[in-house]
């Protein structure tokens, strides 16, 4: 179906083009000035053809933040679970928005510090917390509960300490 979805508008923009071409064709073969009426007989083919590409630009656009927001969660969640591998399934700690024992190295009681035979657990996530691409946020918020029953507002990600659960800080994505 959604095949189906990307065929139709694709052919009417198809369509919006091949008219516009043909409409300047004519007018050149024919050997006569560009009118107005013809002017806009092209503006109005373009602005459908750009009114039918705008949604679906929209929804690739959704489609990539989806993709994108599953694999920066599934990273967040594997490198805290490697992390309470290493440091006898303590999870890491949250510190204002944001997790120095996961972008640090660490000794084995979780105590962040450079890299090195005194620290030798981690980064974890050297280049930092990855962003959540529907609010271009990357901090992290404590969650009371888990799942959160609503979103923080500020973006990024929700954080159960308790637990070491984390989740998109995002209407509709608080149980994933």
């Amino acid at each position: 179906m959604s095949l189906l979805g990307l065929q139709l508008p694709a052919s009417l923009i198809l369509g919006a083009v091949a008219a516009t071409a043909y409409l300047i064709g004519y007018v050149r073969h024919r050997g006569r000035q560009f009118t107005l009426l013809d002017a806009l007989l092209v503006a109005a083919i373009m602005a459908v053809g750009t009114a039918v590409a705008m949604p679906l630009m929209s929804a690739a656009s959704d489609r990539a933040n989806s993709g994108v927001l599953q694999q920066n969660l599934h990273t967040l969640r594997e490198q805290i679970a490697l992390y309470k591998a290493e440091h006898g399934a303590q999870p890491p700690l949250l510190f204002e928005g944001q997790f120095p024992q996961l972008t640090h190295a660490t000794n084995s009681r979780g105590v962040p510090g450079p890299v090195g035979k005194e620290y030798p657990c981690g980064p974890y996530l050297p280049a930092g917390v990855p962003m959540n691409p529907f609010t271009g946020a990357s901090l992290v918020t404590a969650a009371d509960s888990f799942p959160p029953t609503a979103p923080s507002d500020v973006g990024g990600w929700l954080y159960h300490q308790p637990t070491g659960r984390v989740v998109p800080d995002l209407e509709g994505h608080l149980n994933d």
